[in-house]
């Protein structure tokens, strides 16, 4: 592991940074086909893309969020508001070609023949009401004058996937950046919210959900795969109207604030691995107790 995080350290900066993607590596799986290779793809599906074994940012962060239980027993269900978030980032980055306007409900013949139609064309199926919402959000991402020059770019890479093996390991890491302007080196991913306010997507989304161990992955793998990426932006717009959008810019500061304790659940996983146990670490039961903020006038 020294020797891994030795050959990342030219690209990652800091110690907290190595020791974010030192968690990740214990993730990986052996590579069996790529060897030292990147491999960079601009014709895979988002489903194969997300079939592909290879260990992504998702990954570590089930980890870094919840336990090594979670992660190791993590459930893939698509809701409504993931379709709502799939919408968007089609009407945004690809002029909505795989998203159709349904009928009015989810009920009834129609809806499933038309379901039916949309799925052997590889198309998502969104009624009425959500189709046209989705439609204004992904509209309003263009009223943002910084977010339209990056969906505006018209030598924009998007949503291309990205293979890179680790040079020390030989482990797999994957990323599907929406967006790269090869122009400004500039990588950015679209994000819905309830707040895109500069404070408010900071306190309700970015840390809360991880976006800043998500930032730190995706340019990590980028540069493996030779792209020069001078910042990470979310692209953040919100769900309810009237669909306020921002740029979020990614300090190189706002990417180092990983937990204290990931060197921690490195180990948790490296022993879970080890004795292929993965059981919730919380013991038989919790006795609880007043935390200080409850207590503290």
């Amino acid at each position: 592991m020294e020797k891994l995080l030795n050959g990342m350290a030219g690209t990652l900066y800091t110690q907290a940074n190595l020791k974010f993607i030192q968690l990740t590596m214990n993730f990986a799986v052996n590579i069996n086909g790529m060897g030292k290779h990147t491999v960079i793809r601009d014709d895979m599906t988002n489903e194969e893309y997300h079939a592909h074994h290879a260990v992504s940012s998702s990954d570590a962060k089930a980890v870094l969020l919840s336990s090594v239980w979670h992660w190791h027993n993590k459930v893939s269900k698509e809701t409504s508001a993931m379709q709502m978030g799939t919408a968007v980032h089609d009407m945004a980055l690809e002029g909505g070609v795989n998203t159709i306007r349904g009928p009015e409900t989810r009920r009834g013949n129609a809806w499933k023949e038309a379901e039916s139609n949309a799925k052997e064309n590889g198309a998502l199926l969104l009624p009425e009401k959500e189709y046209d919402l989705a439609q204004d959000i992904a509209g309003a991402l263009l009223t943002d004058p910084a977010v339209a020059k990056q969906l505006r770019c018209e030598d924009a890479k998007k949503e291309y996937s990205l293979f890179a093996t680790c040079p020390t390991t030989g482990l797999e890491l994957r990323c599907r950046p929406d967006l790269y302007n090869p122009n400004d080196f500039v990588m950015s991913d679209v994000k819905t919210t309830t707040d895109a306010s500069p404070v408010g997507f900071v306190r309700s989304a970015i840390y809360k959900y991880r976006y800043d161990a998500q930032a730190a992955f995706y340019k990590y793998v980028a540069e493996l795969c030779g792209w020069k990426v001078t910042h990470f932006a979310f692209l953040a717009v919100e769900n309810t109207a009237p669909h306020a959008a921002h740029m979020q810019v990614m300090g190189m500061d706002a990417c180092l604030l990983y937990p204290s304790d990931a060197a921690d659940d490195k180990e948790s996983v490296e022993a879970a691995k080890e004795k292929d146990d993965y059981s919730l670490d919380w013991g038989r039961f919790t006795m609880v107790h007043p935390p200080a903020w409850v207590t503290t006038e």
